[in-house]
């Protein structure tokens, strides 16, 4: 198990045993091979809240809300699902029927009830914004009981590849080509942030007992992969090498959580 996957297991009191028993119950539901990624159980286990309420803004149709959906808690998931038309039906069903709830509409201009969540999230997403993403974090604050979470994870500008990148006097934003012929409009990162931002954008929005960290498991991909390739995203996932090399800063993705102001918290 991944080593930072452990360490919020057992900081959210949530069984391991039972944990991999929603992770494998939930491939079996959406008909996938193997197990949920590493980045997708981490997004369970900080969503996850037995017996609780959250928001996932989006989230579209991937396994982490079934995962903590699983795990007992009550999920709505608020996405535009664009550009998943080929799939998307047959999975929002499959979500569907296992109890997971679906408002359909865009992150930008949704309506979230207020008071309402033990905890809200946004696993790579605000990078998709093309404008500020303040408006829709604070609606998702707002939406916050207090004493709930706001969790967030992002790709980290300055990890490390994207540091070679530039010393190679490539680009750190995504493959021109698609941008230029493709782009209008153009739903790819519109800005990545690092961990110190995170951190600082929390503490804009009024968030108390901010903690950010760095995870240095990638995104999934179907493209084909080398023996040395396949070696090294196996170590990542299980054994965290990456995280056991790499400082926080240069991990591939920034994670937040924190918490909105309300009994129970103090400031921070």
């Amino acid at each position: 198990m991944h080593p930072r996957l452990r360490t919020i297991l057992a900081e959210r009191r949530l069984d391991p045993d039972a944990f991999a028993a929603a992770c494998r119950r939930a491939s079996e539901i959406v008909g996938t091979a193997g197990l949920p990624s590493t980045r997708m159980r981490i997004a369970a286990a900080l969503m996850s809240v037995p017996g609780g309420r959250v928001c996932d803004v989006g989230g579209g149709v991937s396994l982490y809300p079934l995962v903590a959906r699983l795990m007992g808690t009550e999920v709505t998931v608020v996405d535009a699902l664009r550009g998943w038309e080929g799939d998307v039906r047959p999975r929002v069903e499959a979500l569907s029927h296992a109890g997971i709830r679906f408002v359909e509409a865009d992150v930008e201009t949704m309506r979230l009830p207020e008071n309402a969540y033990d905890a809200v999230v946004a696993f790579e997403t605000i990078e998709h914004l093309p404008h500020s993403p303040r408006p829709v974090l604070e609606k998702m604050v707002g939406a916050l009981v207090p004493g709930g979470r706001l969790c967030l994870s992002v790709p980290n500008i300055a990890r490390l590849d994207m540091r070679l990148r530039l010393l190679g006097g490539r680009s750190p934003h995504e493959n021109v080509v698609h941008f230029f012929r493709e782009g209008t409009p153009f739903h790819g990162h519109h800005r990545e942030y690092t961990l110190d931002e995170l951190r600082w954008i929390a503490g804009e929005l009024g968030l108390v007992g901010i903690r950010g960290f760095g995870v240095n498991v990638t995104y999934e991909s179907r493209k084909p992969k080398s023996a040395l390739q396949r070696l090294l995203l196996r170590l990542d996932d299980g054994w965290g090498l990456g995280d056991r090399l790499l400082p926080h800063r240069l991990r591939h993705h920034a994670w937040l959580e924190a918490t909105k102001p309300g009994a129970g918290t103090e400031p921070g």
